[in-house]
């Protein structure tokens, strides 16, 4: 089983793999030593449940590579938007964490995405302090 799950694993884009495929394979193993002793069935109803779980994780974080913005498209948007540097990177900061708490929540890695909410709730605090410095309203 442990096979098969690397294998699926190759279906994520190299960034996302070499960020969390080792914390996805302690978490499934983790998993799958609780649901063992529970009989045939109940594993085989979650390997399956594990195995459409990573097709589907494949696909969003394939689509979100696809969709993230280039770098040059980033320092254009900072240019034209007339908003400080450090206002900026503090809302790219939240929208970094909240991405990565979103896929850590769709690969069942709920430890790693508790870290990222309080890493999240303390940037937008910091976010929130940079808004008032600049008298910016949301």
């Amino acid at each position: 089983m442990k096979r098969a799950y690397a294998l699926f694993l190759l279906l994520y884009p190299r960034e996302h793999r070499d960020q969390f495929a080792e914390e996805m394979t302690s978490v499934f193993e983790e998993a799958r030593n609780q649901r063992h002793h529970r009989g045939w069935a109940w594993y085989a109803r979650f390997a399956l449940a594990e195995m459409m779980g990573l097709i589907s994780g494949a696909a969003g974080a394939w689509l979100s590579q696809a969709t993230k913005p280039s770098p040059e498209t980033s320092v254009a948007n900072e240019a034209q938007s007339g908003l400080p540097a450090d206002l900026l990177k503090a809302q790219q900061r939240v929208d970094l964490i909240t991405a990565a708490m979103v896929r850590a929540i769709g690969n069942h890695q709920f430890e790693r995405a508790r870290v990222h909410s309080n890493q999240e709730r303390e940037a937008r605090e910091n976010l929130r302090v940079l808004r008032e410095k600049y008298q910016i309203n949301e």
